[in-house]
């Protein structure tokens, strides 16, 4: 499901749950590949769900995680630590940036551009189509159009994130996941579905690869 490339970038708009599945895609690398990873957190606007939350759970399972230079870790401010090129110098490394939402995202990965010359680079884009900037394929295929030349990286992928929280249904993410695939522009690399939603019957019924999700990001009311 994950290929061999050391690098991988998750963008796509606010609310499409991009980092719940850069968590999850952090974990299952660690698990899967029995190597080092390193999650860098470069969400550093509109952030509602931050992946540098889960720095302390995420170490007990050996991901490293790395996000704004020091004492700027939870400031909403585009302060980037010198230890993120931690992450292009340890080559024997698997890792994950958590990109911000929108086309800012790729802006903020366009700083390491001159460390990306020499190495290949995922860019997958979560879509989630009952999220504003998804509601259209038209919209998705914009946005990955936008981020793309800000990061001066190609998409290379999307990621089918269809849900609507606690109100998902299993027709929601069948009705999501028909719009998804309709866009063809960018290679569908595997539809996510959260865990209490999957079962196994459903790799037969959708014809793509599932990434189960395990739920990382809590919202403060639960």
């Amino acid at each position: 499901m994950i290929d061999n490339k050391r690098l991988t970038a998750i963008c796509g708009a606010f609310g499409t749950g991009k980092t719940e599945v850069s968590v999850n895609i952090a974990l299952k690398l660690s698990e899967e590949q029995k190597k080092k990873v390193i999650l860098v957190d470069l969400d550093i606007v509109n952030l509602y769900f931050r992946s540098r939350d889960k720095r302390h759970e995420l170490a007990k399972k050996g991901i490293k995680v790395i996000s704004g230079a020091a004492g700027f870790e939870n400031a909403d401010l585009p302060a980037l630590a010198p230890e993120i090129l931690e992450a292009f110098a340890q080559k024997d490394m698997l890792v994950i940036f958590d990109l911000g939402g929108s086309d800012y995202g790729g802006t903020v990965l366009s700083r390491f551009n001159e460390y990306l010359k020499d190495e290949q680079i995922n860019l997958w884009l979560v879509v989630n189509p009952f999220r504003p900037f998804n509601e259209t394929n038209n919209d998705t295929i914009a946005m990955a159009k936008q981020i793309s030349q800000r990061a001066r990286v190609p998409v290379t992928g999307i990621i089918a994130n269809p849900h609507l929280m606690n109100q998902t249904t299993h027709e929601k993410i069948l009705s999501g996941f028909e719009q998804i695939k309709q866009i063809k522009n960018y290679p569908l690399k595997f539809l996510t579905v959260m865990e209490n939603y999957y079962k196994p019957e459903m790799e037969k019924e959708f014809e793509v690869p599932i990434m189960v999700l395990s739920k990382n990001m809590i919202q403060p009311w639960e």
